[in-house]
């Protein structure tokens, strides 16, 4: 990870989106800190990693998509892979693994009640988690949650998951409070490490 540092990556490392409003953007920085002495207590460190990203002209303050990194204005993302799968192309980049272990963060669809057609957000929710859903999110590079079942019954892609890279520990997973916690830690302090 201390690679990201070196000039070697200067202006090329992006999150996918701003981490004081999206989880996966949060999860990135947990992973940082995790790397870098953190737990899932304490993000602080991969704050200060990001800030050293900053200060190193190596952090790309942009949302990566697969537009800005075919332009080149963020060469590397932690999304990269699976926007470039989607098209059907192969990869031309290396992920980057902070830590040889598993984020356990779930994505939640949230409430159905809410939605102005709540019987076609339960089919959405249906279809994540249905073998076709699932082995999506794997060909993106996820471990889809239902992936030990669908071993066992045999519904589970076999080459995306062996393109999965070794992992070793339990997946990290925050709780409701240790979420709120990082969220509050990033609202007060992110902008002020990356000036944006």
């Amino acid at each position: 990870m201390a690679d990201l540092l070196t000039p070697a990556f200067k202006s090329a490392v992006a999150l996918n989106g701003d981490p004081t409003e999206a989880n996966a953007a949060l999860n990135g920085v947990m992973l940082a800190s995790l790397a870098n002495g953190g737990s899932i207590s304490n993000i602080g460190p991969g704050v200060s990693f990001f800030k050293q990203l900053n200060a190193a002209g190596n952090f790309v303050p942009v949302t990566a998509t697969a537009a800005t990194i075919d332009n080149g204005t963020t060469p590397w993302s932690s999304t990269g892979l699976p926007q470039l799968g989607e098209r059907g192309e192969p990869s031309q980049l290396e992920g980057v693994r902070p830590v040889q272990r598993d984020s356990g963060w779930l994505l939640r669809p949230g409430d159905h009640q809410d939605r102005t057609h709540p019987a076609a957000a339960r089919l959405w929710e249906e279809y994540l988690y249905s073998a076709t859903g699932q082995n999506l999110w794997l060909q993106g590079g996820a471990r889809p949650v239902e992936m030990t079942a669908m071993q066992a019954n045999g519904s589970l892609n076999q080459t995306y998951a062996a393109a999965l890279p070794a992992v070793s520990g339990s997946p990290v997973t925050l709780d409701q409070s240790q979420a709120s916690a990082a969220a509050s830690y990033l609202a007060s302090n992110w902008s002020a490490a990356v000036g944006s």
